[in-house]
C-alpha cells in the first residue's frame, strides 16, 4: 500500500509596508530644488511677454472744462433793425415766408422811421413759394397785386413774378416825411392772403422801431 505525499506547506505571507505620512517640510524642500522642466532640442525658447498693467480709468478735468452755453433766443425784433443817427440811415432786414414778413401777417407788426431818413431793407426770400416786396399806400383796399408802390423805388426786383427761395434783393429809397403804409407781397393773391406788414413814416420818431402793432 502506497503512502500519499504530505501537501507543502503555505507561502509565508508578506510584511505590509508601513505607509508614511507626508512630510510638509521635506515636500517643501523638493519644490524649492525642482528645476523646470528644459526646452526640447531644436525648439526655440520663447520669453513669456509680461501683462501690461491695467490703464487708469479716465479722470474729467472740471477744472478746465469750457462751458458753452446754447444760443440765447432773441428777446425782441431789434435783431432786424440797425440805426446810423449821424446820417439818418435805417438798415432793415425784411425776409419773405411763409406767407409771412418776419413772422407776422396781417398787418400784424409795424415798422416805424423817422422822416427824410434813407431806407435800406435787405429783402431775403425764405420760402418755396415765390414773394416779392413792395411799400404799397396804407389806406383803401389791399390790392391783388404790386406793380404801383406808393413811394418811388420802394420795391424788389421781379415784384408781380415774385423772387425764388434763397434770393435776395436790396430795396433803398428815401422815406417821405410822414404818412401810413403798407409793406406788402406783390405776387398776386398774396397780399389778399394777410402777407403784410405796417410801414410808418413818423414826425416825432428819433430812432426807428419795429415789433406787434399796438392794439
Amino acid at each position: 500500500m502506497t503512502t500519499p505525499p504530505e501537501p507543502a506547506p503555505a507561502p509565508a505571507p508578506r510584511p505590509v509596508p508601513t505607509p508614511v505620512p507626508p512630510s510638509p517640510a521635506k515636500d517643501a524642500a523638493i519644490a524649492t530644488t525642482a528645476k523646470p522642466a528644459s526646452t526640447p532640442p531644436g525648439v526655440a525658447k520663447v520669453a513669456e511677454r509680461p501683462r501690461p498693467a491695467p490703464l487708469p480709468a479716465p479722470v474729467r478735468d472740471t477744472a478746465h472744462t469750457a462751458h458753452v452755453e446754447a444760443p440765447a433766443a432773441p428777446t425782441s425784433d431789434d435783431e432786424y433793425l440797425q440805426y446810423d443817427a449821424a446820417t439818418n440811415t435805417v438798415t432793415f432786414k425784411l425776409v419773405a415766408g411763409p406767407f409771412a414778413f418776419n413772422g407776422y401777417t396781417g398787418g400784424g407788426a409795424t415798422l416805424t422811421v423817422p422822416p427824410r431818413s434813407t431806407n435800406i431793407m435787405n429783402f431775403e426770400q425764405a420760402d418755396g413759394t415765390p414773394h416779392s416786396a413792395e411799400i404799397g399806400s396804407g389806406t383803401g383796399q389791399i390790392p391783388n397785386s404790386g406793380g404801383e408802390p406808393a413811394i418811388p423805388r420802394a420795391y424788389t426786383n421781379k415784384v408781380v413774378e415774385g423772387l425764388i427761395q434763397g434770393a435776395k434783393d436790396v430795396i433803398r429809397f428815401t422815406a417821405p416825411d410822414s404818412g401810413t403804409y403798407r409793406i406788402i407781397c406783390g405776387v398776386p393773391g398774396h397780399a389778399l392772403s394777410a402777407m403784410w406788414i405796417w410801414y410808418k413814416v413818423d414826425p416825432a420818431a428819433k430812432t426807428p422801431s419795429f415789433g406787434p402793432t399796438p392794439k
